[in-house]
């Protein structure tokens, strides 16, 4: 499994950072975590052709993870017309949104006999012959969720956003168990509020991303203080996992 950071800043793009997105390769294929970068443009630029595409999965729907899909699913609707792909977006009523923006922009009606739309809910909402993605709830807004991928042995937790301060104490129990990975944000809380989770992670490597550029010090403060590497990506940045 390769994992590539095309987006690493928190709610807002900064100079040399776009907002939350990650691609993730396997088997030949390539999928999204998350959209709030322009993954259509990123894709090209990182070598990749639309037709080893498979899915996109979106953690909630706050603009930062979510506004670059529009580009991607328009551009497949109307001009790579052999192309196909699933997206997990959190609530029907973005789906239908994202659906009306398209068409009123010049997009046309979407091809769903190609480009299938879900409403994730809690547990294991794909499968294909390279990985296995589950949503686990987590209480940033109403239907977020963070997305555990399996391939074969290997498991990587994408976390996407926790609640304020970490208040509703959402950090999903997997992060008790054995992971190759754990993908977290800092742009809610301080490091030091997460210390207790921390002292439980058994993830192998921890990914400090999505975060405010004190919130990067205090990760990078943090390095060598725990049984696992932590690091914190940039843009452009790709890991073997």
């Amino acid at each position: 499994m390769k994992i590539t950071f095309l987006g690493t800043s928190h709610g807002v793009p900064a100079k040399d950072r776009f907002c939350s997105s990650i691609m993730l390769e396997s088997g030949g294929a390539f999928y999204f975590i998350d959209a709030g970068a322009p993954v259509m443009d990123l894709l090209l630029r990182n070598d990749k052709t639309v037709a080893d595409f498979r899915a996109l999965f979106t953690t909630h729907a706050h603009m930062d993870h979510t506004v670059g899909m529009l580009g991607l699913i328009g551009l497949m609707n109307w001009f790579y017309k052999d192309s196909t792909g699933d997206f997990f977006i959190t609530t029907e009523a973005q789906i239908s949104a994202t659906k009306n923006w398209l068409e009123v922009t010049g997009s046309g009606a979407i091809d769903e006999s190609r480009l299938h739309f879900h409403v994730p809910t809690a547990g294991v909402v794909y499968e294909d012959e390279n990985i296995k993605v589950e949503y686990i709830p987590t209480q940033h807004m109403p239907d977020s969720y963070a997305i555990l991928v399996t391939e074969g042995n290997k498991r990587v937790l994408f976390g996407g956003d926790f609640s304020y301060k970490l208040k509703k104490k959402d950090v999903p129990e997997v992060i008790k168990e054995e992971l190759d990975a754990f993908i977290c944000e800092l742009a809610h809380f301080d490091i030091e509020l997460f210390a207790p989770y921390l002292e439980t992670c058994r993830a192998k490597k921890l990914f400090f991303v999505h975060a405010k550029q004190r919130h990067y010090e205090g990760a990078e403060a943090a390095k060598g203080k725990y049984p696992f590497e932590i690091l914190t990506p940039a843009d452009g940045d790709s890991f073997e996992i």
